[in-house]
């Protein structure tokens, strides 16, 4: 029980970093700059790479949690390669032109909401088995 409670606990910090990161961080949302329906795009994608890859296991409180995150950890690479395609696509379609930070920026969330995704539901596993 006390694992259960703790694990709850867990993803409710977890879940506010998730949010902080992709609708509060000034980075990835000041003016000129708001990727918040890109960041909730990269988390569902996440989840589906998460529900396709492979569960961490263990008995010990945070097995689970680790499991999910190095499990999911070689896919970032991927995640920014697909967040890096569209920033071009952007660039050549609707941007005045490219800009190095709109990159970095992209990276940046890839991998931020990759991870909190990878966090969170790992915690939510943890909680549930």
């Amino acid at each position: 029980m006390a694992k259960t409670i703790l694990s709850w606990i867990l993803v409710g910090a977890l879940s506010y970093l998730w949010w902080w990161i992709g609708y509060e961080w000034s980075y990835l949302n000041s003016e000129g700059a708001d990727w918040t329906d890109v960041y909730l795009l990269f988390t569902l994608i996440s989840l589906v790479v998460l529900r396709n890859g492979k569960a961490g296991g263990g008995s010990g409180m945070f097995d689970r949690l680790i499991g999910t995150v190095t499990g999911f950890i070689p896919q970032l690479p991927w995640l920014v390669v697909v967040v890096l395609t569209g920033v071009t696509i952007w660039s050549l379609h609707l941007a005045p032109g490219f800009m190095l930070d709109n990159y970095l920026q992209g990276a940046v969330m890839a991998i931020t909401a990759g991870l909190t995704t990878a966090l969170w539901h790992g915690a939510i596993d943890n909680a549930s088995g």
